[in-house]
């Protein structure tokens, strides 16, 4: 309760907030079973029946951006196909993102199928990319592939920033630079749809439900589904955007 007051006070600021999935292939829309929770201290989780009173936080308080993650694998009907790990839903699923996936993302363009992102130089990473800086204080930046829809999310982050940098009211205090409906409106206006694969390749189904065991299935149409969302978030069309 205590952070779904923070986030709906955030909100009310004028704060839009992004939050990923997660990476447990479950359908949050529809729940029945935890295993994950409390996922802290290590080891203290329980196995749980649930129903949709149950949440996910922060991506199930209404108003928050769900985003669900794709890697490289271009599906026959069209779009990235989503990533194994990504959990997804009809109800939850936004937007989608790069997110990367080193099963199912790899190909010439993405040895990998993962996302570079920024790494703490302290902290060990086996696929790490190394710049040297010309700073004596720091004189190596450290990149790290990874993989998750938490590498998708900040996508979205920044698309959102951009809206409200292009499209924003610096003289509408009471709602920050542009209130989170509208952000919202936007990402889901100019992202591009993408449609339920017609097939997925083979050892996809193999990765079913962390949670309940269940296999994956995207339910909805092109327009809004439950794996995409209002489809792949686009930074192009959201600042070029005629409101």
């Amino acid at each position: 309760k205590a952070e779904q007051r923070a986030i709906r006070f955030a909100m009310q600021q004028g704060v839009t907030v992004v939050a990923a999935e997660g990476n447990e292939s479950d359908d949050l829309s529809h729940p029945t079973q935890d295993v994950t929770s409390p996922d802290f201290p290590g080891g203290t989780e329980q196995v749980r029946a649930i129903h949709n009173d149950c949440i996910v936080i922060p991506v199930e308080i209404p108003g928050v951006i769900g985003v669900t993650g794709d890697g490289h694998n271009m599906q026959a009907n069209g779009g990235y196909l989503k990533s194994f790990f990504s959990s997804y839903g009809v109800s939850t699923a936004d937007v989608v993102a790069p997110s990367g996936d080193s099963i199912f993302g790899r190909n010439a363009e993405a040895v990998n199928g993962r996302v570079l992102s920024t790494w703490p130089p302290n902290l060990p990473c086996t696929r790490s990319v190394k710049e040297h800086t010309g700073d004596v204080a720091e004189p190596t930046v450290v990149y790290c592939y990874l993989q998750g829809t938490s590498m998708a999310s900040p996508h979205v982050a920044g698309v959102a920033a951009l809206i409200i940098s292009m499209f924003g009211d610096l003289n509408n205090p009471s709602n920050g630079k542009m209130s989170p409906g509208a952000v919202q409106a936007y990402l889901s206006q100019t992202a591009d749809p993408q449609p339920c694969p017609s097939a997925v390749p083979p050892g996809y189904d193999a990765f079913v439900s962390v949670s309940n065991g269940a296999p994956q299935v995207c339910t909805g149409g092109t327009g809004h589904n439950s794996w995409y969302g209002d489809g792949q978030v686009n930074a192009f069309s959201a600042v070029t955007h005629t409101p």
